[in-house]
């Protein structure tokens, strides 16, 4: 519980400065205090260390606004730290439910996952990652029914539609590739890699503009959409990519969405799962192609 309370107290602490325009120190330290979560002056000071050092979030004072604000431009990803802390949080809280009562689960209703493979790989993954080393697996593939040996060198890890996902370099030549950890088997952490991380942060950094994961060679474009009121409500609460900006609605209660992104596989099917809600204004090609695909659907049922 110890653990839980001291994580819940660091997630807030971020979660206020993040929201509010630089709060001064005091008005944090009331924050937490309104929240049961006294402390003082110099402890604040050392919790701002310990969150620079243990996640890479930079919390900076500025004395012109004469407060407090997350510097991101030193920082890792915020979002993906909160994702990262829920996980852990919603873990600590059914493991603490279950030892008080072991018919928790019977008032929770989970997504039907018990199918999903491939979580115990993710430690060998991650530690593969930190120590800079190659892994060997066996992938299949879905498509071909066939299995094949890999090595890579392991990169990032990527979360999408609640499945887990390595992408890696491949030891011939410069690519890059994804893999599901759910079709991964008989995974062995092995040599020292030769490749360097930072050679493939170009790479890399097209995820940052990517709903899913697929994209391809060449700058991200500008895409925009037209989303009934009633659903840019959900858009606003769970946005399709980050780099998402609704406009104020027009006189047809309609808002102009913007996105900055590959316009893949991926987040066409987002598309398509508004339905009649939602129409492609730009560009011209994605237009074309969700229309090719409504086309395609409809012949389904002719």
């Amino acid at each position: 519980m110890a653990n839980y309370f001291i994580s819940l107290k660091i997630q807030l602490l971020i979660q206020y400065v993040y929201d509010y325009n630089f709060p001064p120190k005091e008005q944090i330290i009331d924050y937490l205090a309104d929240k049961d979560l006294e402390v003082s002056s110099r402890t604040l000071d050392r919790y701002f260390a310990r969150i620079r050092a243990d996640f890479g979030i930079e919390i900076s004072y500025n004395s012109l606004k004469k407060g407090y604000f997350i510097d991101e431009e030193k920082s890792v990803k915020v979002a993906s730290f909160f994702k990262f802390l829920e996980i852990i949080q919603v873990a600590d809280i059914f493991s603490n439910s279950l030892k008080d009562s072991n018919k928790i689960l019977e008032y929770v209703s989970f997504d039907d996952s018990t199918n999903f493979k491939g979580i115990e790989n993710l430690k060998d993954i991650l530690l593969a990652i930190k120590q800079e080393k190659e892994i060997d697996f066996i992938h299949e593939n879905y498509e071909k029914n066939s299995k094949k040996k890999y090595t890579i060198t392991p990169l990032i890890l990527k979360e999408y539609l609640n499945r887990w996902y390595v992408v890696g370099a491949i030891n011939e030549g410069n690519e890059i590739r994804t893999f599901g950890i759910d079709r991964i088997s008989k995974i062995e952490i092995t040599n020292l890699s030769t490749k360097k991380r930072e050679n493939y942060t170009e790479k890399l950094e097209k995820f940052k503009h990517t709903v899913g994961l697929t994209y391809w060679e060449g700058d991200p474009v500008n895409v925009s959409l037209l989303v009934d009121e009633l659903h840019v409500k959900y858009m606003r609460s769970l946005p399709l990519h980050q780099s998402q900006v609704i406009l104020p609605k027009n006189k047809d209660n309609k808002h102009q969405v913007n996105f900055y992104i590959y316009p893949n596989y991926e987040f066409m099917t987002q598309i398509l799962k508004i339905g009649a809600e939602v129409e492609v204004l730009s560009p011209k090609h994605l237009r074309d192609e969700i229309i090719s695909m409504l086309k395609a659907s409809l012949k389904n049922y002719n």
